[in-house]
């Protein structure tokens, strides 16, 4: 079916928006209804423009919903640096799966990762389900593509003794950081919520913590938001990082109060005022750290494998998944499941070795040479009814 949509004020070209029906006449006549009243609506416009076009119309139409700014940084990227330059010129209603191949095909050539084009097909398919709901394409070219499927990467965190080195050389030239670093390596919590977190947020006489907001980095500033999962949660301290968290509290009181100001509740527990009224940018935490790092020459250290050296610490000791995916904020605990799912069969492990200790103490019962120095114990023998005895009621 084919519906009307008016002039193209820029090409005096009439517009029209079709779709396909399955079913027979009236099935088509009463989609076509449907359709003519989404025109008049405004729903669907009939518009058919480039790939370029598409993107900018669908980046417009996610800043208006909310979306993260650094979500919308990383999509600008890959739309301005991989995708407008390979496939902008194109119309969208010519697209097809092919182009996108090719287009993936092109980026592995060029040396980018799988997951790195699966970034840019993310994009594209999202971009391409919304020109569908707009009535840009009929069929969506984006579902018969073939990305280049997604190799999850082996972890490897870094042992206690590189976390001991980084907090130690960290101490010595930026202690209200390496204190940070810490708290990242007992609590698993990502950068953004370090960041965000708020002396109101820190209870040390319940040594507990709550992961409320995160700060996320954008051109000139930051922006507070909520957790990745938009769900705040609460995690237990250890001793060690209470007494951390309150060693750093009474150092920036001491600054404070030096400077004729205190730290009230809402005042973010990492930061360069001195009234920790603004929190500490992400970029810079992660600067220091690649510094300290590459002085140690623990290149193959990053920052989020603090947090993986936590997940992996708590799985290595046979702490169940969804307390290591509560703590960790993780949505699904499936998802810690696939990600740790090595380090897992080393808790499996373990947990085997527990087992063959307990089970030391009564291994000769079975088919041990001990087995006969086992006591007999005398078992009365069954008496029937007939024998003469009383036989108990079972009902």
């Amino acid at each position: 079916m084919r519906v009307s949509a008016g002039r193209d004020p820029a090409t005096g070209r009439y517009r029209y928006v079709t779709a396909s029906v399955e079913g027979g006449k009236r099935d088509a006549q009463r989609a076509a209804a449907k359709l003519e009243h989404e025109v008049r609506e405004g729903r669907a416009s009939g518009e058919r423009g480039t790939v370029s076009d598409l993107l900018e119309k669908w980046m417009a139409h996610l800043e208006a919903q909310g979306r993260a700014p650094t979500t919308m940084v990383r999509y600008r990227s890959a739309i301005d640096v991989r995708i407008a330059p390979a496939l902008g010129h194109l119309k969208v209603t010519d697209l097809t799966a092919a182009d996108l191949d090719a287009f993936y095909a092109g980026l592995l050539r060029q040396g980018l990762q799988p997951l790195s084009v699966r970034k840019c097909h993310a994009v594209l398919s999202a971009a391409l389900h919304q020109a569908e709901k707009w009535g840009w394409v009929d069929r969506n070219p984006i579902v018969r593509s073939s990305p280049p499927p997604a190799r999850q990467r082996e972890i490897v965190p870094p042992t206690v003794d590189e976390v001991r080195l980084l907090l130690v050389e960290c101490e010595r030239l930026n202690p209200d950081l390496a204190r940070l670093f810490y708290v990242a390596a007992t609590t698993g919590c990502r950068r953004g919520e370090l960041c965000g977190l708020q002396w109101g947020d820190v209870d040390l006489e319940q040594a507990t913590l709550l992961v409320a907001r995160s700060i996320s980095d954008t051109p000139g500033s930051v922006v507070v938001k909520d957790t990745k999962t938009h769900q705040a949660r609460r995690i237990a301290l250890d001793p060690s990082t209470v007494e951390v968290l309150r060693a750093h509290r009474a150092e920036v009181d001491a600054r404070a109060a030096a400077a004729g100001t205190t730290i009230r509740p809402h005042g973010f527990v990492w930061s360069q005022e001195v009234d920790a009224s603004a929190p500490y940018r992400p970029i810079r935490v992660s600067g220091t750290f690649r510094s300290v790092r590459d002085k140690l020459g623990l290149e193959h250290v990053t920052f989020h494998g603090l947090r993986h050296f936590s997940a992996t610490a708590l799985a290595g000791r046979g702490v169940g998944i969804r307390t290591i995916a509560g703590r960790l904020g993780h949505a699904n605990p499936n998802l810690t499941l696939r990600t740790y799912a090595h380090f897992l069969e080393a808790a499996d492990r373990e947990a085997a070795n527990v087992m063959g200790e307990l089970a030391a103490g009564f291994s000769p019962v079975i088919g041990g040479p001990a087995s006969s120095t086992l006591p007999t114990v005398e078992v009365p023998r069954a008496t029937t009814a007939s024998e003469g005895a009383e036989v108990p009621n079972r009902g």
